[in-house]
């Protein structure tokens, strides 16, 4: 294999930007406190900070798409619901990203 192939094989199997940004989320929300209800505050703290340390290097314009795409597919949170649970449906629809 050439370095072009080597290098289209790893964007082909790494996760998109959008897709590290939920799935860190995820984690951090059940590494928090699991069983604390999630508020809108809790969600939006956690995704701009996990946003920041992942796309910070990265270049504006791939910053924002990559969150514009993130958001589209967060889970409307439920009533009452804990950051596990939330966690769990957002490593659902991170594999849709």
């Amino acid at each position: 294999m050439d370095a072009l192939d080597l290098q289209l094989q790893r964007l082909l199997t790494e996760p998109s930007w959008a897709q590290q940004i939920l799935t860190a989320t995820a984690g951090q929300l059940r590494i928090q406190d699991p069983f604390l209800v999630l508020t809108d505050g809790d969600l939006t703290a956690t995704l701009d900070m996990v946003t920041e340390l992942i796309t910070g290097h990265l270049p504006l314009a791939v910053a924002e798409q990559a969150m514009q795409r993130a958001a589209a597919v967060l889970p409307e949170r439920h009533y009452r619901e804990t950051c596990d649970t939330y966690a769990l449906r957002l490593l659902k629809a991170a594999r849709n990203v």
